[in-house]
């Protein structure tokens, strides 16, 4: 079996307007992971926006400013590392709730399978519960 590949896991705050965005909480509209290889010694991005899975690989360079970025939408990056735990529902449970979110993208690539977690808040602080830190930028 594969090890799970550690992503840092970024929350901030979009400025895209969408309706279902303006009650969430300040800062925290915005989810999606970047990790770092090794191998290529290049960072990759991962999120769900505007309804696509963007998969973006960028260089120490790009990160600095991506990590910037984050820090100037009054965001944070946490950093830990999940381990699989069964949760008693079926991993269709959340899918077809919420299958068209970032924070269900991001619950899949780190291996979360939280139904009722609906918001990047919600997600930050069960994260955070799990053990993940926030790291300074």
């Amino acid at each position: 079996m594969a090890k799970q590949n550690k992503f840092l896991v970024y929350f901030f705050e979009n400025e895209d307007g969408h309706k279902h965005t303006k009650k969430f909480r300040k800062g925290f509209k915005h989810c999606g992971c970047i990790s770092y290889d090794p191998t290529t010694k290049h960072w990759l991005i991962i999120e769900y926006i505007f309804g696509q899975v963007l998969v973006e690989t960028i260089t120490d360079k790009t990160a600095e400013a991506f990590f910037r970025m984050i820090r100037m939408r009054n965001g944070v990056v946490l950093d830990g590392q999940m381990e699989h735990k069964k949760t008693g529902f079926p991993s269709f449970m959340g899918s077809w709730i919420k299958e068209h979110s970032c924070v269900s993208y991001v619950q899949r690539l780190i291996g979360y399978n939280k139904w009722w977690i609906f918001t990047p808040y919600q997600l930050y602080c069960a994260l955070k519960k799990e053990g993940y830190s926030e790291i300074d930028l």
